[in-house]
């Protein structure tokens, strides 16, 4: 029996509208009881002052906004308990002995509540929503209720109950948006003349399906801030039809097309919104890229985000090479790009059962992992898999047993083995409580086939599911692997005991036996001691993934996407024997560790190229840094274009650039605020210089500096 202390109204009083809502029916389903949490909190929200834009909502995600509480909704799970809220609320509501009673209940329920495990980024079907309009929308889900009515399917029915719920949200929104628009006061004429047109937009989408370019850009961000914002997907596909037709009726010019495009990018940096895929196919197969592919290059110049995914194709034209080259240039890191052959292979090698069409439809989310726009539920990241903690681990406890490196070799191998079984396990469990315990009622409403087949997203009911999961620190691995091998089996300089007291000491007294690691060969320069070893490494390591499946079904995905983790992971991890310190940061990408890559891009290149990444389409983020200089002259930009696609040609998947010169890193290393604002790519997004850590900086810092 609920508790009287969790009764809504009660649940009100203390500023807890999303608590309020998903106990106001206590015996329901959780998916609907999430559905009216979500309703509660759309009524509450302060929304973001509307300042005159083109669109509106920006700034910051809606579902972040305040109230603050002590638990919400995020598009990854119900959030967990925030410790800081709870005793701000404490203090607050000191000597109210009935809200520190409701507290109390509160605090405990969730304490109890299961944890989600894993993270999950995604794609809406937008072009869907912006076809069909909430009405249309709301037809599909009252088509499927009467469905499930005639069947005698409870399930189904509440599931269907509760999309008619999150319909409602969708337009309670949108009814506090535009009152929110409409109450702005301006004298400015242009900023007048954008709430005006705005208004106007509103009375049609998202109610309505979109007919103009411009509708179609409001209906977008607003379906964008309704889902998290979290990714866009394919935007200049399905935004091209749009585009087409009003330029061809004259209603908007190139340059209003970028300004508005650039205002969208303006709130995904804003709302720390992710990954937006450009170029690339049709799915049918042909030529993807349009005019407005370049538009989106041009107005992603100098920003941190999105983070914009550039599919490049062999017969990609010299425009798009041109606007995606020079906007490397600007420093802001984007955007990465994405060989298309080499995806639809690794895509077919991964057997995940993808229709021709589909195949054709990847994109990306989050930082970089691959999913299907509209159609997919991958979970990015569902698991972190630390090969230099597992060869720490190995050293310790194997490596004084083995009498050849081989021996050592497969003992560490084996390791890897188990654990991929067990992090396999732990993953299906996070997937099977995530669908029980922290359904997904927007994203089952937004993402095919959920409303189609009354099937809950986090339980499966997108039409592919497939999990990616973090490889991390191979050149971490590989470096290591080749100093025990070199050291302490061919030459026979130390002992296995000799080489774990060096360790442990974390160098102390032992430099000199770091600087012995650093002349081993590295992965990363054309050395095939190395480069072999990093291949048959990642051919096992991916391949173990291949023998397991997630709970909620498709396959398990290798991907390395360190973003700004790359230095937390590092930090349980004791010294290795590649130099690396303890707690310092690993590898920062697929590539080799930073600093390491000593004989020019090429050979980097080449060495990368080499790695099984046709088993990893997860994505194998690789970071190459260049001077300014190579984008002076059209001579070095032609350069860069056939160094980038000599890699794709030799079976590289992805490369992203960061473009700043090492004179601008020292100086930004004295004094980081005055440096605040220049952006640098990380893992597998762009971030502010203020917003890492010493030891992140510290590493962008030892990337090798091409020329």
């Amino acid at each position: 029996m609920l508790s009287k202390q969790l009764r809504p109204e009660r649940l009100a009083a203390i500023g807890e509208p999303f608590s309020a809502g998903f106990f106001a029916e206590p015996d329901a389903p959780i998916l609907a009881r999430v559905a009216d949490g979500l309703r509660r909190f759309v009524w509450a929200v302060a929304l973001e002052p509307y300042r005159g834009e083109r669109l509106y909502p920006t700034g910051e995600a809606v579902w972040h906004r305040p109230p603050e509480m002590i638990v919400r909704w995020h598009y990854v799970s119900i959030t967990g308990l925030d410790a800081d809220v709870l005793a701000a609320k404490r203090e607050a509501f000191a000597g109210d002995t009935e809200k520190l009673g409701t507290l109390d209940a509160l605090e405990a329920f969730w304490r109890a509540y299961p944890p989600a495990g894993g993270y999950t980024h995604s794609i809406p079907h937008y072009a869907r929503m912006l076809a069909d309009g909430l009405s249309g929308t709301e037809g599909r889900v009252a088509t499927g209720l009467r469905r499930a009515e005639r069947d005698g399917d409870e399930e189904r029915c509440a599931f269907y109950r509760a999309m008619a719920t999150v319909v409602d949200v969708g337009r309670i929104l949108h009814e506090r948006f535009v009152e929110q628009i409409a109450a702005a006061d301006f004298d400015n004429a242009s900023l007048q003349a954008n709430q005006q047109r705005l208004l106007e937009a509103y009375e049609l989408v998202p109610e309505q399906p979109a007919g103009t370019f411009y509708q179609a850009m409001v209906a977008t961000n607003f379906y964008y801030y309704l889902d998290g914002p979290d990714d866009l997907g394919r935007f200049d596909q399905f935004m091209y039809p749009y585009y087409e037709a009003d330029l061809a009726g004259r209603r908007l010019t190139r340059d209003e097309v970028v300004e508005l495009v650039g205002q969208l990018w303006q709130n995904t940096d804003d709302a720390y919104a992710w990954n937006t895929a450009i170029g690339g196919s049709r799915p049918d197969g042909t030529r993807g890229d349009n005019e407005l592919t370049v538009m989106c290059l041009e107005a992603a110049r100098g920003r941190r985000r999105p983070n914009l995914a550039l599919r490049i194709r062999k017969d990609t034209p010299q425009a798009v090479w041109d606007a995606a080259i020079e906007t490397i240039g600007t420093g802001c890191g984007l955007p990465a790009l994405y060989c298309e052959e080499n995806y639809v292979r690794a895509i077919h090698e991964a057997h995940l059962n993808l229709t021709d069409e589909d195949m054709h439809r990847f994109a990306f989310g989050g930082c970089t992992e691959l999913m299907i726009d509209g159609r997919s539920n991958v979970g990015s990241l569902d698991g972190d898999f630390n090969l230099p903690k597992l060869l720490v681990d190995s050293l310790h406890e194997d490596l004084g047993g083995c009498g050849s490196f081989g021996a050592f070799y497969e003992a560490f191998k084996r390791r890897c083995a188990a654990a991929t079984g067990e992090q396999a396990d732990s993953i299906s469990a996070a997937q099977r409580r995530k669908a029980l315990w922290h359904p997904q009622p927007i994203r089952s409403l937004m993402i095919n086939d959920c409303v189609r087949r009354g099937w809950e997203y986090a339980a499966g009911g997108a039409r592919y599911n497939w999990s990616v999961v973090n490889v991390m620190g191979l050149g971490n691995a590989v470096d290591s692997l080749c100093a025990v091998r070199e050291v302490v089996f061919e030459k026979r300089e130390l002992t296995a005991t000799e080489l774990i007291e060096i360790l442990d000491r974390d160098y102390e007294g032992a430099e000199q036996w770091r600087q012995r690691f650093n002349r081993c060969p590295r992965y990363g320069n054309g050395d095939a001691r190395a480069d072999d070893l990093a291949r048959d490494l990642s051919a096992y390591v991916f391949g173990q993934w291949q023998r397991f499946a997630p709970w909620r079904g498709g396959k398990f995905l290798p991907a390395c996407l360190m973003f700004t983790t790359y230095a937390r992971f590092g930090e349980p991890v004791s010294a290795e024997p590649d130099g690396r310190g303890q707690g310092q940061p690993i590898a920062d990408s697929a590539g080799p560790v930073q600093g390491r890559d000593r004989n020019g891009p090429t050979a980097m290149l080449r060495s990368v190229a080499g790695i099984d990444q046709v088993h990893a389409p997860g994505t194998l983020v690789v970071n190459v840094r260049f001077s300014r200089s190579m984008f002076a002259t059209p001579e070095n930009r032609a350069r860069l274009q056939s160094l980038i696609r000599g890699y794709f040609d030799m079976g590289g998947m992805q490369l992203q650039i960061t473009v700043v010169d090492q004179a601008m890193l020292e100086a930004a290393m004295v004094d980081p605020e005055k440096h605040g604002d220049m952006i640098i790519r990380i893992g597998g997004f762009s971030e502010y210089w203020k917003n890492l850590t010493p030891a992140l900086r510290r590493s962008v810092l030892e990337r090798t500096e091409h020329e």
